[in-house]
C-alpha cells in the first residue's frame, strides 16, 4: 500500500501556509493599497494641472487684486471638456470623485497655486468666486467676498453720492479722473497699516492700479540731501532716512512689507513757477523715480485744497485753504519730492511753496504705497477709528 500523508504533516502543512499568508499576504495588501494611493496623486496631479490650464485661459476671471481665491468644480470641467468623466474616478475605491479645484494666488512666490479639493466647493473655498458651466457659459457664484481697501472706500462714498469732482469747493473725497484724492481741512482719510502705530493719511487713490498712497504723520528733521544733489532716488533723504524708516520695525513697515509696494513710481519732475494744477501734474510726470518710498509731491499739497484759485496758480497764498496738509505741516518747513532743476521746493511756515538747497534741515514725511491686494478689517477712516489694513 502507498502511504500518505498523515493528519498530523497535513496539519503541519497548513499551519505552514497559514504562517506564511499571515506574513505575505499584508504586505501584497500593502502594496496594492500604495499602488492605488499612487495612482490617485497622479491623477490629482493631472486635475490641477487641468485647474492650471483652465486659470490661464479664463486670466479674466480671476481675482486682480489677489484677494479672493477662484474654485471650480470637476462637473464644470467636464461640461467644459476640460476633464473626461473616465478620468474623475478615484482609484482607490472606483467611487467618483466631485470636488473641486481650487486658484489662490502666493504673494511670497509670486504665482498662482492650484490644489485639488474633495469636497463641495462652498465647504472648499473661504472666500472667493466659483464658478459653474452652465449653458456655454461660466457664471459666478460669490462666497465671502472680500473687497479691496480702494474698492471698500471707492463704493462706501459712491453709494452714498458722496465723490465730487473738479469745480467743486467743499471738503470730501474727489475724482480727478485718474486718482481719487482728499480735500479740505477735515477729512476722514485717517490710515493705519495691521501692525505698527504710524499712523497716516492717505494721499490718493490710483484708479489704474487701485493702489492707495499715503503718508505718516512723524515729522522727521533731516536734509533733502547732504551733497547738494538734486536727483531724488541719489538723494541722502532716499538712500538713508527713508531707508531707515522702511526697515524700522517701530512703525510696522518690515512686518508690512508683502502688502507694500517696493517699487513704486515717483513723481518727481522739475516743476516750474506760476503753471496751474492741471499742467503741474503733467510736468510731474515728465521725469520718474523708482523707489520703496518717498515723500509727498506738490500735486499731493494742491490736491489737498479745495480753493480753486490755488488750483489755477499752485503759489496762491489760498493754497492752504481747506487743506489737511497745511493743517499738519503747519508752522513747519516741509519737504517736497520735487525740484527746479537747481533746488528742492518745500512748504515754508507760512504755508507757501518756496525753494531751498537740498543741504537744508526741513522735516520730511514718508509716503509708502499699499498694494491693491489688501482689504480693510475695521475703521471708517475717522481720526478715532482709521482704516486698518491687512
Amino acid at each position: 500500500m502507498k502511504k500518505g500523508f498523515t493528519l498530523v504533516e497535513l496539519l503541519a502543512v497548513i499551519a505552514i501556509i497559514g504562517v506564511v499568508a499571515l506574513i505575505v499576504f499584508p504586505t501584497i495588501m500593502d502594496s496594492i493599497k500604495k499602488s492605488k494611493q499612487n495612482l490617485y496623486e497622479i491623477q490629482i496631479r493631472d486635475i490641477e494641472e487641468t485647474g492650471k490650464k483652465w486659470a490661464s485661459d479664463h486670466m479674466e476671471l480671476l481675482d486682480s487684486t489677489h484677494l479672493n481665491a477662484v474654485a471650480v468644480p470637476l462637473s464644470s470641467l467636464i461640461s467644459a471638456q476640460y476633464l473626461q468623466k473616465s478620468n474623475i474616478q478615484d482609484p482607490r475605491d472606483k467611487s467618483e470623485m466631485n470636488g473641486c479645484v481650487t486658484i489662490t494666488y502666493d504673494d511670497a512666490l509670486a504665482q498662482y497655486q492650484y490644489r485639488y479639493i474633495e469636497s463641495a466647493c462652498q465647504n472648499a473655498i473661504m472666500n472667493g468666486f466659483i464658478y459653474q458651466f452652465e449653458n456655454d457659459t461660466w457664471n459666478k457664484t460669490e462666497q465671502n467676498i472680500i473687497v479691496s481697501s480702494a474698492n471698500a472706500i471707492i463704493e462706501t462714498y459712491a453709494s452714498h453720492n458722496l465723490i465730487k469732482t473738479e469745480g467743486q469747493t467743499t471738503a470730501g473725497f474727489y475724482d480727478e479722473g485718474e486718482r481719487y484724492v482728499y480735500r479740505g481741512s477735515d477729512v476722514d482719510n485717517y490710515a493705519k497699516l495691521s501692525v505698527g502705530n504710524e499712523v497716516y493719511r492717505i494721499l490718493s487713490i490710483d484708479k489704474t492700479s487701485g493702489n492707495i498712497r499715503m503718508m505718516g504723520t512723524t515729522p522727521i528733521p533731516n536734509a533733502w540731501d547732504n551733497n547738494n544733489g538734486t536727483i531724488f532716488e541719489n538723494a541722502s533723504v532716499a538712500t538713508t532716512q527713508l531707508e531707515n524708516y522702511y526697515n524700522s520695525s517701530a512703525n510696522g513697515i518690515i512686518a508690512n512689507q508683502s502688502k507694500i509696494e517696493n517699487d513704486s513710481l515717483w513723481n518727481v519732475g522739475i516743476v516750474t513757477e506760476g503753471v496751474s494744477y492741471s499742467v503741474l501734474k503733467s510736468l510731474e510726470s515728465g521725469r520718474t523715480a523708482y523707489a520703496k518710498i518717498g515723500l509727498p509731491s506738490i500735486s499731493d499739497y494742491i490736491g489737498a485744497s479745495t480753493d480753486l484759485v490755488c488750483h489755477e496758480n499752485i503759489f496762491s497764498d489760498t493754497c492752504k485753504q481747506q487743506n489737511y496738509l497745511y493743517e499738519l505741516w503747519k508752522e513747519k518747513n516741509t519737504w517736497t519730492i520735487n525740484t527746479d532743476g537747481d533746488k528742492i521746493w518745500y512748504l515754508n511756515a507760512t504755508g507757501m511753496l518756496d525753494k531751498a538747497a537740498s543741504n537744508s534741515i526741513y522735516y520730511i514725511y514718508p509716503v509708502i504705497e499699499i498694494k491693491a491686494s489688501t482689504h480693510i478689517v475695521k475703521g471708517d477712516g475717522k481720526s478715532i477709528s482709521p482704516y486698518v489694513f491687512e
